[in-house]
Formats: structure tokens, C-alpha cells, sequence
């Protein structure tokens, strides 16, 4: 299947069937590989995804060239996202090496530069065909402040395809959402919506959320402990290919948990 350059198309395909897309955090080949195998077994469409750091350990050239080499070869749709994109030249730099989809990530300014930032933003996604993903309050564990459905609007205003919503999750962290938050905030929107720190989240938390717009939810913490623990688990490996087979099967079956949990199984 080709690789999904126009993250709208799936952004808005998830919003109208009511299913929430898994954005994984990736940055290696064996991450790719298992969480495509994943959506292959489980008939998903899903978002691959780099961090900012990511790039010291692939660029975002290569980390492009790798998945849609491996979208080509799949029999489910996928795309790239650039998550927590710091600056709009970062992200620029992303959609010049054909990423589907970029986020601007305002936690640190005020709501008007927010708003400056992403017209600016979506006057040149537009034109390249990507989705825009942005928010304007910080994930991080200690640093939560709610999203304000007001402020939410200004920022579907202002162009963006999608809203990162702050409703109880955080990065790492095990967390209940604020559903009549997000209820609040989809009746106001009527407008994708995405959570960040979603490692966390339970199914039912789920099933709700993609009643209320959640098209998009990162799960970036619980591929790393799958990973940490295959690593603290594998002395008695006998080669570095047995170490990565185990890491790829764990992985893969994060995945597929992620997958079922957001109601994306059979959506492809």
C-alpha cells in the first residue's frame, strides 16, 4: 500500500468512523517493523512517529526514506508525524523531507504567538498537503494545565487540523481522563482532537475519547519499557539478532494492545 503523504486523509477518516489512530514513537528499523506487523495482524491504519532527540539517532531524511519503504511493502495505510515539533523551521525542514503530518508544540508561549505561529504554519501545509497537529499546554509530568475549550477554539481557528488536548494525561505517567473535559471540548470544536501521553490510558478511557473526536493518541512510554525490559531480560542471548527478534515481538505485542484499545483494529 503507499505510503499516506497527506495525513489528512487519515486524520479525517479516523474522525468520521470514530476510531482513535496509535502514534508510535520510533527510531529504529526494528520499532518500524514491529509496529507495522502489528497493524498488519490487527487491520489497522497507524501513525509512525519521531521525536525531536530522535533525529540524533536517524535524521528525519532517512527516518522518511526507511517507513516508506516499509509502507510500500504493507497491506495497511500508514503515515509520518513529526511529534512536538519545537520551531516552525523544524518543522518546515520535516515537510521538505515528505513528512505526512507535523506538530507545533506552543506549551512554552502565550496563546497569541501560538496562534501567529500556526497560521503561519498551515499557509505552507496547505500548499504541501500535510496535516497540522498543535498545542499550546505542556505533557510533562508536574507541568499539566487543562486545555481551555475557548482556547482550543482559537487554535482550530487559526488552521489546525488537529488539537492536542490537555485532559489528565502526562508523559509516562498512569492516568484517568477528564471526560467531561473532553466532552466540553468537542462539543465546542466539533474538531479532531489528540492525546498526548497515552501510554497510560485505558481501554474504557479510550472507547469513550473516540466518541468525543480523539483521532490520535501517542504512545511512546510503553514501547520503551518493553524495550528496557527485553535488554535487562537478554544475557543469555546468543547473538544480537536473538535480542532484537525478542525486543520485535515485544514491541509488536504493545502494539496490537494499543491498537485494540483505540478501536482502530479492522480500519484499514
Amino acid at each position: 500500500m503507499p505510503y499516506i503523504s497527506d495525513g489528512r486523509i487519515m486524520i479525517q477518516d479516523a474522525f468520521k468512523r470514530h476510531y482513535t489512530l496509535p502514534a508510535f514513537n520510533i527510531c529504529s528499523a526494528e520499532m518500524i517493523r514491529a509496529c507495522i506487523e502489528a497493524a498488519e495482524e490487527e487491520k489497522a491504519p497507524i501513525i509512525l512517529q519521531t521525536y525531536p532527540a530522535d533525529s540524533l539517532q536517524i535524521s528525519t531524511k532517512h527516518i522518511k526514506n526507511l517507513i516508506k519503504s516499509y509502507a510500500e511493502d504493507a497491506t495497511v495505510p500508514i503515515m509520518l508525524h513529526m511529534d512536538h515539533g519545537q520551531s516552525l523551521q523544524m518543522d518546515i525542514d520535516c515537510i521538505r523531507n515528505g513528512y505526512s503530518s507535523v506538530m507545533y508544540d506552543g506549551a512554552n508561549q502565550d496563546l497569541s504567538e501560538v496562534i501567529a505561529t500556526t497560521k503561519q504554519l498551515v499557509s505552507i501545509t496547505s500548499v504541501a498537503s500535510v496535516a497540522v497537529e498543535v498545542a499550546a499546554e505542556s505533557f510533562n509530568a508536574g507541568q499539566v494545565e487543562y486545555t481551555k475549550p475557548e482556547d482550543a477554539l482559537k487554535l482550530k481557528e487559526a488552521g489546525a487540523d488537529m488539537i492536542a488536548v490537555s485532559i489528565g494525561t502526562e508523559h509516562g505517567q498512569t492516568g484517568a481522563l477528564k471526560l467531561d473535559l473532553l466532552k466540553d471540548i468537542y462539543e465546542t470544536l466539533n474538531h479532531p482532537l489528540v492525546i498526548h501521553g497515552g501510554s497510560g490510558v485505558s481501554a474504557e478511557d479510550y472507547a469513550a475519547a473516540r466518541t468525543f473526536g480523539v483521532v490520535k493518541a501517542n504512545i511512546g512510554s510503553a514501547l520503551y519499557r518493553a524495550l528496557r525490559k527485553v535488554w535487562e531480560s537478554s544475557a543469555d542471548a546468543k547473538n544480537h539478532r536473538e535480542v532484537y527478534e525478542r525486543a520485535r515481538a515485544a514491541l509488536k505485542e504493545v502494539a496490537r494492545e494499543k491498537i485494540r484499545f483505540m478501536g482502530a483494529e479492522g480500519k484499514a
